[in-house]
C-alpha cells in the first residue's frame, strides 16, 4: 500500500479516537425547559405586517394605472391568500409641504376650509379595506400647512387638524386604527396627552396612539418617568431599529 494511503488511515483513524474521546467526555446534556403557552393570557400583540404609503407620493401612479393591472396589483398587496396580504396600510396624512419625494395635497391648506376628497390615499384605503375588511389602517403626518400653530406642529391646531383628518376617514367610510405624530420629528409629550383627550372626547376612543415614529426610543423611556404618557400612547414606533444601512437605504 502507498506511504500516503497509510497516512491517510492513520489520520482518519486519529480523528474517529478524538471524536470517540470528546463523546466520551461531554457532560450530559440539560433538561429541556419547559414552556407554557396560554392564548387567553396577555402579552405582546401582532397586528401584522404591512407597508407605507407616504414620504410625498411613492405610490402616487398606481390610482393611474389601466385596468386590469391595477386591480391585479391592489389584489396581490391586500387580498388575503393572494401576493404580500397586508395586514396593515399606514398613509401620510398630506401638509401641503415636501416630505421627501414630493409633496400630499392637504385636507385643510387654511384654516376651517375643509375638503375630504383631496389626494389619493382616500381611495387606496377604500381599494385595501374592500379587498381585506379587516386590514388595520394608520394615519401619520410627514408636515402640515404653515397655519397650524404658526409653523409649531406641537400646537393645539395640529390636534384639531388631525380631528379633522379623522372626521373625513369617515365620510370614506374608514375607520382608522392607529393615529401617529410627526414623522421622525421627536415628539411632545404633553401634546400626545392632549391628543388623547381630544379624541375620546370626540368619540374616537378606540383610536390607537403611536409615538414616535422616530429613531431611538427616547419616548419608550419617558412613558416609564410619565405614566400619564403612557397611558395615552399605545404604541412605541421607532425607525431604522438597527441602524442607518446607508445613504441609500
Amino acid at each position: 500500500m502507498p506511504r500516503t494511503a497509510n497516512r491517510l488511515r492513520i489520520t482518519i483513524g486519529l480523528a474517529v479516537v478524538a471524536a470517540s474521546a470528546l463523546v466520551a467526555v461531554a457532560s450530559p446534556a440539560q433538561a429541556a425547559t419547559a414552556i407554557t403557552i396560554d392564548g387567553s393570557s396577555g402579552g405582546r400583540v401582532l397586528d401584522g405586517v404591512g407597508a407605507v404609503s407616504g414620504g410625498g407620493g411613492n405610490s402616487r401612479l398606481l390610482i393611474d394605472y389601466p385596468e386590469p393591472q391595477r386591480s391585479d396589483i391592489l389584489d396581490y398587496l391586500f387580498k388575503p391568500g393572494s401576493g404580500a396580504a397586508m395586514q396593515l396600510l399606514k398613509v401620510e396624512i398630506g401638509g401641503d409641504t415636501n416630505s421627501t419625494s414630493g409633496a400630499e395635497p392637504s385636507h385643510e391648506h387654511t384654516r376651517g376650509s375643509i375638503n375630504c376628497n383631496r389626494g389619493y390615499e382616500w381611495w387606496l384605503m377604500e381599494q385595501a379595506r374592500s379587498r381585506n375588511p379587516g386590514i388595520n389602517l394608520v394615519g401619520l403626518a410627514w408636515g402640515a400647512p404653515g397655519w397650524i400653530g404658526n409653523g409649531n406642529f406641537w400646537s393645539n391646531d395640529s390636534i384639531d387638524y388631525l380631528l379633522a383628518w379623522l372626521d373625513c376617514a369617515g365620510t370614506h367610510g374608514l375607520t382608522i386604527n392607529y393615529l401617529g405624530g410627526w414623522n421622525e420629528k421627536g415628539y411632545n409629550a404633553g401634546w400626545y396627552k392632549n391628543l388623547r383627550s381630544a379624541l375620546n372626547a370626540r368619540g374616537y376612543q378606540n383610536v390607537k396612539l403611536v409615538a414616535s415614529d422616530d429613531f431611538g426610543w427616547a419616548a419608550a423611556d419617558e412613558s416609564l418617568r410619565d405614566p400619564a404618557f403612557a397611558s395615552a400612547v399605545s404604541v412605541f414606533g421607532s425607525h431604522y431599529v438597527c441602524g442607518y444601512r446607508s445613504a441609500q437605504s
